[in-house]
């Protein structure tokens, strides 16, 4: 099962919402779990609508600051385990409170003992060398931040990626880059569920990247070698492409003679397969050049660890942008 963990810096913008969309759609997430919303409860169970999840806890933010949404859906039961824990952790940003954040968590240490993983914006991190550029951290904060990952028994998980999950995206020696979010497993979580993956996926819409997490045990199940048909599924974007009428008009073919139940059923399942290969062919364009522009992205940020955007890794957040705003307004 995949779960998913976004420091969005914002969840009220069209384009912001459009990448989350997308990134839900792609990585089908069970769990999802969005820090500083910047939303009302009214709004951000409008996105949880958009997101087409039918559960949200809320905690909604203080003016423009903060905000959490937690998302998921009925059934996450697809692992061999009887229970497991789950927490989504927003560390307290002042770090004069950050401690706070620290007795909350050795707090929920203390509330249960089953397999424990633990994702999210912590805030901090556990060594110097999570921090690329700005002033050097002190010596406390790092240790106090380690000493309750080893109170908790949490093993840090590892990420697939880029090495750092925020950038503040400034130029040259005002660059500054730390790894903020990660994925910690107790040692019951690591035994049980040791084939667990963090992947760190790059964002244009906020200077976090995205987490996703694949949770897998060790033994898995084998798969089956037969293949299952994807059930058809209308897409409300398709109506809004100038071609959508003619298409249908010209697909629409009950075939001759007068049209009972058995050949209307033959045509709309001809018209089904037919919309299935308009949508790759016209939509699926548009998700292929998104992750074709991501991953170019990802690749040109690797190359810029140590300084600032470059003029193409600009360009290509632009091009990104642009792709998701055309998107988002197709889907209207």
């Amino acid at each position: 099962m995949n779960l998913l963990s976004v420091n969005c810096r914002g969840c009220g913008r069209p384009e912001a919402v459009q990448e989350l969309r997308l990134l839900v759609e792609e990585r089908k997430p069970l769990v999802v779990f969005l820090m500083e919303t910047r939303m009302g409860e009214e709004r951000a169970l409008g996105l949880k609508r958009d997101l087409g999840f039918p559960n949200a806890i809320v905690v909604k933010s203080e003016g423009l600051r903060g905000g959490l949404v937690l998302l998921w859906h009925q059934s996450c039961d697809r692992l061999r385990i009887s229970q497991w824990r789950l927490t989504g952790f927003y560390g307290e940003p002042r770090r004069e409170r950050r401690k706070e954040s620290w007795y909350l968590m050795r707090f929920l240490r203390a509330q249960s003992a089953v397999p424990w993983l633990c994702l999210g914006d912590f805030n901090e991190v556990l060594s110097v060398d999570e921090q690329l550029g700005g002033n050097e951290r002190d010596q406390w904060q790092v240790v106090a931040f380690q000493e309750v990952v080893d109170d908790c028994d949490f093993t840090d998980l590892g990420f697939h990626g880029l090495p750092y999950t925020w950038d503040n995206r400034q130029g040259e020696d005002r660059n500054v880059k730390v790894r903020l979010d990660r994925a910690l497993g107790d040692h019951k979580f690591m035994q049980e569920l040791s084939e667990t993956e963090v992947f760190h996926v790059p964002l244009v819409e906020s200077d976090h990247v995205a987490l996703v997490v694949e949770v897998r045990q060790r033994e898995r199940a084998a798969r089956s070698s037969r293949c299952k048909s994807k059930p058809f599924r209308y897409e409300n974007m398709w109506k809004n492409h100038g071609e959508y009428t003619d298409f249908v008009n010209r697909s629409w073919d009950p075939g001759p003679g007068v049209a009972d139940l058995s050949t209307v059923v033959n045509a709309l399942g001809s018209l089904q397969h037919s919309l299935k290969t308009w949508d790759r062919e016209v939509f699926g364009s548009v998700k292929k050049q998104l992750k074709e522009l991501r991953a170019e992205l990802e690749k040109e940020r690797s190359t810029t660890l140590y300084r600032g955007p470059t003029e193409k890794e600009r360009g290509l957040m632009t091009k990104l942008s642009e792709v998701l705003s055309r998107d988002e307004v197709m889907e209207k």
